[in-house]
């Protein structure tokens, strides 16, 4: 049985200065919720089939992000802000709770994986499990960076669209953040799942098997997709639900990685 019911909302986001924005929210019946980062830039609209084949019971949160939600002018570029819009989603205990108490997986795509993160590492105490699908850890494949330089090119700005200004703002603003993020990686007390395609032609698979290396060996998998692009959410949509499956499991047994499974898989 799945789950297919999704609506969008609008709710407050509390920004330092308040943001109303928007998200996809299928509400569940069961304990788990999952709240989910696109990447740069964002469009909840490629998360459709993902939603649309959730178990049935699972509730879940497609976020549109901070800068990319209806009527959004400006960009914001710190994580700080980008993980304050998922508050009201998280539990009374966090601050939360507009939307109902439930455990909280967080799942972040690309450079929404590092939110997903972050997340984890700032409310640990409600963040049960992290799924990470082709998270931007390190850098984008060399061709994407010459994209994102064309920004900067002197006199151009005038004609580029303000939606690809943001993302150049926000793929540029995280390097001084990912560090840091990374850095403080082994103390996320969540199990993670990290899934990337190895035929990924925007973000090398290196970014997965970078962040391997931080995370807690004990509470982390590795899911190298064979065939797998940049958007699994739209290509393997059941596979990321397996992901989340494995971390609700976890969370529910203990947070540990089973010896047999610990590690890259396919």
């Amino acid at each position: 049985m799945f789950g297919s019911s999704f609506r969008e909302i609008t709710y407050t986001a509390p920004l330092p200065e308040p943001l109303e924005t928007d998200a996809f929210h299928q509400p569940g019946e069961g304990d788990w919720r999952v709240i989910v980062f696109p990447g740069s830039p964002c469009n909840k609209l490629l998360f459709t089939r993902l939603l649309r084949t959730a178990p049935a019971g699972l509730d879940m949160v497609v976020l549109s992000r901070p800068g990319f939600g209806r009527g959004h002018r400006s960009v914001y570029t710190d994580f700080e802000e980008q993980v304050a819009a998922a508050k009201p989603f998280l539990p009374k205990s966090s601050g939360g709770g507009e939307f109902g108490d439930k455990k909280i997986v967080t799942l972040g795509v690309s450079y929404g994986g590092e939110l997903a993160l972050k997340t984890a590492l700032d409310f640990p105490d409600v963040v049960k499990g992290v799924v990470t699908v082709a998270a931007l850890i390190d850098e984008p494949h060399d061709y994407a960076l010459q994209l994102e330089k064309i920004g900067s090119v002197n006199g151009i700005e005038p004609y580029v669209p303000n939606r690809w200004m943001k993302v150049r703002k926000e793929i540029t603003a995280r390097r001084a953040q990912i560090g840091p993020l990374l850095e403080q990686a082994s103390r996320i007390e969540a199990p993670v799942e990290v899934i990337h395609g190895d035929f990924d032609a925007i973000v090398p698979k290196s970014n997965a098997e970078k962040l391997m290396r931080v995370l807690p060996r004990e509470r982390a998998g590795l899911e190298i997709v064979p065939g797998g692009t940049h958007y699994l959410e739209l290509q393997y949509p059941r596979r990321v639900h397996r992901a989340i499956s494995r971390v609700i499991e976890r969370a529910e047994n203990g947070g540990l990685q089973p010896a047999q499974s610990a590690g890259k898989t396919s």
